[in-house]
């Protein structure tokens, strides 16, 4: 027998448990894909870092002068220069945690 891909909701219907599930699943998508932006760009400043001082702070200075913020930019500078090196080492906040492992062909 034939099935319609898309019947019409039956009488007394949960239509609104079809748009709940839909606005999850929404959402869900919404929060990975603000997770994968996160990520990449905590790459690239990975990229950046290794390129050195004078790139990092041409990167500040043009974010600075495009936005209108040098002083805020300024102010922020001075307070992550005066942090403890050997404090932040000690407690891993000079890294990023490791990139999250993905299991592909899920395995049963």
């Amino acid at each position: 027998m034939l099935e319609k891909e898309n019947p019409a909701p039956l009488a007394g219907g949960n239509r609104a448990g079809t748009l709940q599930a839909r606005y999850a699943v929404d959402i869900r998508e919404t929060l990975r894909n603000q997770a994968a932006r996160r990520l990449r760009r905590q790459r690239h400043v990975e990229q950046v870092h290794r390129l050195g001082a004078r790139v990092l702070f041409e990167l500040l200075d043009e974010l600075g002068r495009h936005h209108g913020i040098e002083d805020d930019i300024g102010r922020r500078l001075e307070r992550f220069a005066s942090l403890d090196h050997d404090l932040l080492t000690a407690l891993g906040g000079d890294r990023f945690p490791p990139a999250p492992l993905r299991l592909v062909g899920g395995g049963r």
